[in-house]
């Protein structure tokens, strides 16, 4: 078979495990869904998107890796459990998917031995958090003093409050400047930082923003809080993070991996 010339993103499905599937009834069937901009900014990027569907089975997330060349880990409307990181639910905690939180741990643990290139966005920066031993605030506005409204009234596809990047940060080289505006869905946050990872974007207020490795310099491996793929369109950054998360899934693709 010829070896392709894209390399192939899989990006985490979401589902309504946990909540009512506010589209359709399905009558008590889980229904695994992903909003089209995660597509659309992969494939504007120069990659091909696949969905992948939740699973338990090792082997299955083993069949998975072989046939992608990096990761988006997506956001989605639930928290990841408390008792992850060792604490019991605030009573803001929202609606809970072990099975999709479950998976993509395993999916990130793995293919971070492999070297392959990771973006956790929103819930899955959270993710990547969590999978290294770090926690999370539960509840933002319960928990962190004087808080920015993190959970905008305005569409999405417009951003809402700025971010502050560290020196020397992949984001930082990425954007060539101090600050980017961003868009803010979320009601969790980083509160602890995993093993090795380092924060490379924070709030005015300090809630961390986003986050990567403090060594592995090598491998591509970003989680931001917010949402890139909604602001694509409209957003010079968010395009420029893509095209880089992309141009790292091809070297992967090029690599002896």
């Amino acid at each position: 078979m010829a070896k392709r010339k894209k390399p192939v993103i899989g990006i985490s499905a979401d589902s309504n495990q946990g909540r009512e599937h506010d589209l359709v009834d399905y009558k008590g069937d889980t229904v695994l869904w992903l909003k089209k901009s995660y597509t659309d900014a992969v494939e504007k990027s120069g990659a091909t998107p696949v969905i992948l569907p939740i699973v338990k089975a090792k082997g299955t997330i083993d069949a998975y890796l072989s046939l992608i060349d990096g990761i988006i880990l997506s956001g989605g409307h639930f928290d990841i459990d408390p008792k992850l990181f060792g604490e019991k639910p605030l009573p803001q905690c929202g609606p809970l998917k072990p099975d999709r939180t479950l998976m993509e741990i395993a999916l990130f643990k793995k293919a971070r031995k492999m070297g392959m290139p990771i973006l956790g966005i929103c819930g899955g920066m959270q993710a990547i958090n969590v999978g290294l031993g770090g926690t999370l605030f539960q509840h933002i506005p319960a928990q962190v003093p004087n808080a920015l409204k993190h959970e905008q009234k305005p569409k999405p596809t417009k951003p809402s409050h700025n971010v502050i990047l560290a020196k020397g940060s992949i984001l930082k080289r990425i954007a060539g400047k101090d600050t980017l505006k961003v868009n803010s869905t979320h009601h969790q946050s980083v509160k602890d930082l995993g093993r090795g990872l380092t924060a490379c974007a924070r709030a005015k207020d300090g809630v961390i923003e986003a986050l990567e490795p403090v060594d592995d310099k090598d491998s591509f491996i970003v989680g931001v809080q917010w949402h890139p793929e909604q602001l694509f369109d409209s957003d010079p950054f968010s395009r420029k993070l893509f095209k880089r998360f992309v141009a790292s899934c091809g070297k992967y693709l090029d690599s002896d991996k």
